[in-house]
């Protein structure tokens, strides 16, 4: 509502306009309603024996009415109405007040009454008798306290479980037993949304006990690891009473999960649940032992089943081939860095030399040769005269600095004079750096455009995504070599392996728009860095840093190196189980409950995907009192951040009519939050921004008056925020949400954490407009426009200024009821839709029609995919059926690593189920034909390098000899370990009757291991070099972690060389001797010095030795059983050593070998033989 010049934004007079304005803006009243109020209130204040102003007065019943959420038919416990109740002159301002204030609990007519006319409830008559019977059945027996002998069947079992809980915790309200008896009288699921603050977790746990009494197996799953261990621990007490084994299974050792699901109720994630269904299927481990799917409760259901319903599980899978991608990932993060945006109109891709574009845009066969477009170039003076005679200069990077644009413009016209198919349309950059054409043309065909620039160099410019895209492919593509060839002398090539190829093919656009996309993201936005590294940030939902996530085709590298952080390999994933796809092996009997089930489109989607499932709200056991500042949306960021600390302030602090409150932030991103913490700074506020923090200062005290906590959206599922009665007493917490949610249970789950159980609370929306998605910033915007049109015509500031003259007349006697009346009408006239109104009607039908895809693309994709996962586990089967369950490894990891590729490189959305099916089937079982005949699946060396060692445990030397000279035969370029292994397993397989066939051999190998090491080394610099080309944070540290872990690389792969090198020289030395060579094989570690060693020993033993403090976080864990602990731990700098001999070790160097001369008699008279001869 706008305000006049005269009228400041802190006055009485305004705020009281503010306040009547938001009884018919939020709180439905009809504007006569709120007429007829102040009129009662004008009345009120005559007959008043003190001499307070009449703004106060009417502001402090106003707060009143507003925090109560009174509305026009509100009636007190007597049966009056706020009309009422002040016009009864015999009621006191503070009899007044408790009466606003005084809420009974509902009785258990008026929670099915409100169920019956919830427009979604889909409950049938018959079901609400049957729940009203149960219901008022036991809580009679419950308030007799006797234990109604005359109960049986359901009623008896349910009096039991209230008995339980009301002897170590409270008796279950009204609202708690209707929930439980919805959920145990359906036959089928139900989705229950019961208010936040009403006592979810002790439904939860009566229904879960009252079908783990009936046999079942119960399993609850909740939406973060805290929240399943904090229920389970408020729980137990109830589970021992009624001698219930529970467990949780977060945090188990792998020893410990079996016992876990031996219980009857297991509290947990989705997530865990799904790795642990993973780990004995895909693993075969036995985690479940007996244990069936038979009932799930789900807590925070529509963030499990809608929001994370497609979120995906899967077991990491050593895939040691993609390591040979990180050149490539390397150069696709360095060439999409050359390419950006020039003003608003155009991209322009890397700078270029002026020849190499012009020699690029001449038709082949039209007699261009290099001498002659330098020749134009020195006739023109870009080149200096007698260059081209100069033959050991390079041209193509002569770009004089005092070259102009004129002259560039100059030569491209006699080039196309001479050359017509070299077609180019020339532009440069004004002084306003505005894109200007140099050589307009009327000609209608289609010019390569070119930026020219000082200096004699030039970048293609690009109008749209789609043609950089295409440049960058084709600039990719030109620097890629296949394996096995001929190496090139220029060191800046990637080379792949052929067996690589195809993924290479389906995947390079992919990674291309993930390197360009990765650009966008942002650090403290998307994701955040931790110890472990770098980490996706849950930032739109839930806020949860999600520590064991990283994202796929490529963007989790390109992150990496974007901020100079380890780089991590590309994993394929082989085996997965959506949230969804485990949810869906209950039937129908899953159960959830949620503080928000969401709008018809959400409960439709819910009902496609599970089968029907039915829905319904239940009551709050008290009347709501969330009172909903009107929102505001701002165009400046500046001014965002103003408005929000002027309302801090303004809450935190004391008025005449209401004392001071606390106040909750919520933003969408970390870096938001931080920004407001520094403007907030004097107010002292707490962050509540990373999961991964100590937030128990937090949650273990109340918050009190003053108090201001700033957090993401971690603060918006779950968090239950103590307040202090005297902020309860000055209208609850104060909740402002900075960013419009992108959907509204996200927004409903914020507001929730205020008004929780009968207490009064607000909230308020601040957003900036820059912050909200561009499709929705212009309409708001031309929606804006409108409404200023409107309100210049229907609210002036006239009508504010003669409503403040006539209310101080007013109060000094003189005024005039009617007159003031009559100016109050113009003010709260009907206006039309606000901003922010607007914005969520956009945001909440874009939301029904993204729901409406998912259904039909995600989830049809999820189904595919796991149907396909189905087929690869039967076939799988077959392979551990023919070994009598004792499969060899290799073959075990060869099929796995085939079925992750397969899935990369032929799935694609559109196909049909059946074709797919088809194709994999036919797939596996050429896989499967060429492993019974120890060939790679797909022509793979380092397959060979495995099938080799087996044979090699087996005792089988000569066969393991034949499978390493098919990894060579394989690709000769990347056999480092093969040619390595090869020599030794000759070697020893001789023993002391080495051949010198076999000594020279063995030589030829070690050389050849040293030449092919010596490759993946370049290989690993070029890596370094195109990845360090735009590290775009600036690091307090000269070396970056990046950097760190190339020099771990680098030197373990120097020890390797040296070890090759030191047996090289043995090898050579029995050579010219005649004499033998003696082997010694030690364990890949032995590579390493001892003192490498230390610092890992040290730091696990650290990591399992229990702090002194009891209370600290490693204490608890019970010796670094905490999975982050050890994440972190792993990926530390001291452990990168170690990872790189897994690495190594993955590739198939599981021993390393020492060697030495042995003397050998026959060796030293052929030695002589040879020399007479």
């Amino acid at each position: 509502m706008p305000m006049g010049d005269n009228l400041t934004p802190h006055s009485n007079e305004v705020l009281l306009l503010n306040k009547l304005w938001g009884l018919v803006r939020n709180l439905k009243w009809g504007r006569e309603d709120a007429q007829e109020l102040f009129d009662a209130l004008l009345e009120r204040f005559k007959s008043r024996q003190q001499h307070d102003s009449l703004d106060s007065f009417v502001m402090e019943t106003l707060h009143s009415i507003e925090i109560n959420y009174i509305t026009p038919g509100w009636r007190c416990d007597s049966g009056k109405t706020v009309l009422e109740l002040i016009r009864d002159k015999t009621i006191t301002e503070e009899e007044l007040k408790q009466r606003l204030s005084s809420d009974p609990d509902k009785t258990l007519d008026e929670i099915l009454d409100e169920i019956r006319q919830q427009k979604l409830n889909q409950v049938e008559e018959k079901l609400l008798d049957e729940v009203k019977d149960v219901v008022s059945s036991v809580s009679e027996a419950l308030q007799s306290q006797n234990d109604a002998p005359q109960l049986s069947g359901l009623k008896k079992d349910f009096l039991r479980l209230c008995q339980a809980v009301q002897k170590d915790y409270f008796q279950p309200r009204l609202t708690q037993m209707v929930s439980w008896s919805l959920m145990a009288l359906s036959e089928t699921g139900r989705l229950i949304q019961v208010g936040t603050g009403e006592g979810k977790s002790c439904t939860v746990a009566m229904f879960a006990a009252f079908r783990a009494l009936k046999g079942d197996k119960v399993d609850i799953m909740s939406s973060s690891s805290v929240l399943a261990e904090r229920d389970l621990l408020e729980w137990q007490k109830f589970y021992c009473h009624l001698k219930i084994s529970a467990s949780c299974n977060t945090n188990k050792a792998e020893t410990d999960l079996k016992k876990c699901y031996e219980s009857q109720v297991v509290y947990g994630t989705v997530e865990q649940f799904t790795g642990d269904w993973l780990k004995q299927h895909f693993h075969r481990m036995d985690i479940f032992g007996p244990r069936k799917f038979q009932c799930a409760i789900v807590d925070e259901v529509d963030s499990l089943m809608l929001d994370k319903g497609h979120h995906v599980v899967y077991l990491g899978s050593d895939m040691p081939a993609l390591h040979h991608l990180n050149p490539l990932l390397a150069l696709v993060w360095a060439t999409a860095n050359q390419y950006h945006k020039t003003g608003t109109e155009a991209t322009v891709g890397p700078k270029q030399p002026f020849t190499k574009v012009v020699l690029e845009n001449i038709a082949e066969g039209k007699g261009a040769d290099e001498c002659t477009i330098f020749k134009i170039a020195e006739d023109v003076g870009l080149l200096a005269k007698g260059s081209i005679k100069d033959q050991r200069r390079n041209l193509y990077s002569e770009n004089p600095e005092n070259v102009t644009t004129n002259q560039l413009a100059k030569f491209y016209k006699l080039v196309e004079a001479r050359f017509p198919s070299c077609k180019l349309a020339l532009y440069c950059l004004n002084d306003h750096g505005a894109v200007k054409e140099l050589n307009p043309q009327d000609e209608t065909e289609e010019r390569q455009r070119v930026l020219l620039s000082d200096g004699g160099f030039c970048q293609y410019l690009y109008s749209d995504h789609e043609s950089v895209l295409k440049a960058t492919e084709a600039e990719i593509k030109r620097a890629i070599l296949l394996t096995p060839c001929e190496l090139s002398l220029d060191k800046c090539r990637i080379y792949v392996p052929s067996f690589l190829s195809k993924l290479v093919d389906s995947k390079l656009k992919v990674w291309i728009e993930n390197a360009f996309h990765a650009r966008t993201m942002t650090l403290g936005h998307e994701y955040i860095i931790e110890k472990h590294g770098l980490v996706p940030v849950d930032y739109s939902c839930t806020g949860v840093v999600e520590n064991y996530m990283q994202w796929t085709d490529g963007l989790q590298q390109f992150l990496e190196m974007k901020h100079g952080a380890k780089l991590s390999n590309m994993t394929a994933i082989t085996n997965y189980m959506s949230n969804m796809g485990l949810l869906q092996k209950y039937g129908n009997q899953i159960y959830g409950v949620s503080g928000t089930l969401g709008q018809q489109a959400e409960t439709e989607t819910l009902q496609k995907i599970y089968g029907g499932i039915k829905t319904c709200q239940i009551p709050t056991f008290k009347r709501r009192k969330l009172f909903e500042v009107e929102g505001m949306i701002l165009d400046d960021e500046g001014e965002w951040i103003k408005t929000i600390c002027d309302v801090v302030v303004e809450q935190t602090t004391a008025t005449l009519y209401r004392g001071a409150r606390a106040v909750l932030i919520i933003c969408e991103t970390i870096n938001r939050a931080n920004n407001l913490d520094c403007a907030l700074r004097d107010l002292k506020p707490m962050l509540y921004i990373s999961n991964n923090m100590d937030n128990t200062a937090i949650f273990d005290k109340e918050l009190s008056v003053g108090a201001v906590v700033i957090a993401t959206n971690l603060a918006g599922r779950g968090t239950d925020l103590k307040v202090s009665d005297t902020v309860n007493a000055a209208g609850g917490l104060f909740v402002i949400q900075t960013f419009l949610p992108k959907n509204a249970r996200v927004e409903a789950q914020a507001f929730g954490r205020t008004a929780r159980q009968g207490s009064p609370g607000s909230a308020q929306l601040i957003v900036c407009s820059s912050h909200l998605p561009e499709w929705i910033q212009s309409r708001v915007l031309l929606h804006s426009l409108r409404s200023l049109l409107d309100i210049m015509v229907n609210i002036t500031e006239f009508d504010q200024n003669a409503f403040v003259r006539h209310l101080s007349l007013y109060e000094r006697a003189d005024g005039d009821d009617h007159i003031l009346s009559f100016a109050l009408s113009h003010l709260l006239a009907e206006n039309s839709q606000s901003e922010i109104e607007r914005a969520k009607e956009l945001r909440d039908k874009q939301v029904a029609k993204g729901l409406a895809s998912y259904t039909e693309t995600s989830i049809r994709e999820i189904k595919k995919k796991a149907e396909l996962f189905t087929q690869y586990l039967d076939t799988r089967e077959s392979l551990y059926r023919s070994s009598k369950n004792k499969p060899a490894e290799a073959d075990v990891s060869v099929l796995n690593e085939f079925w992750g590729m397969w899935l990369l490189t032929n799935f694609h959305e559109n196909d049909s189920i059946d074709d797919l099916k088809s194709r994999l089937g036919a797939d596996l079982q050429t896989a499967m034909n060429k492993l019974r005949k120890r060939e790679s699946p797909f022509s793979n060396l380092h397959h060979y390098t495995a099938f080799a060692i087996e044979q090699r445990k087996k005792g089988t030397v000569a066969e393991s000899i034949k499978l390493y000279t098919k990894a060579i035969e394989e690709d000769r370029c990347w056999a480092a370990i093969a040619y390595y292994n090869r020599a030794f397993a000759a070697l020893a397989q001789e023993g002391s009757c080495q051949s010198r066939t076999c000594i020279n051999q063995a030589g030829e190998d070690l050389q050849n291991a040293l030449k092919s090491l010596n490759f993946y080394c370049e290989q690993t610099e070029v890596t370094q070099k195109y990845a360090r080309q735009q590290i775009s944070e600036p690091c307090s540290a000269a070396i970056t972690r990046f950097d760190g872990h190339a020099t771990a690389r680098a030197r373990v792969m120097h020890l390797f060389k040296a070890n090759i090198a030191e047996a090289l020289q043995k090898v050579n030395q029995a050579r010219a001797m005649g004499s033998n060579v003696k082997v010694e094989e030690k364990l890949i570690h032995f590579l390493i010095p001892v003192e490498l060693h230390l610092p890992v020993l040290l730091a696990l033993l650290l990591t399992a030795t229990p702090s002194a403090d009891p209370l600290s976080r490693s204490s608890r864990q019970s010796h670094s059983t905490d999975p982050l602990v050890l994440l972190q731990l792993i990926h530390s700098p001291i452990f990168d050593i170690h990872n790189e001999l897994r690495c190594l070790e993955s590739l198939g160097l599981t021993h390393v070998y020492t060697v030495d001369t042995q003397f050998s008699l026959g060796g030293f008279f052929r030695k002589i033989f040879n020399l007479c001869d």
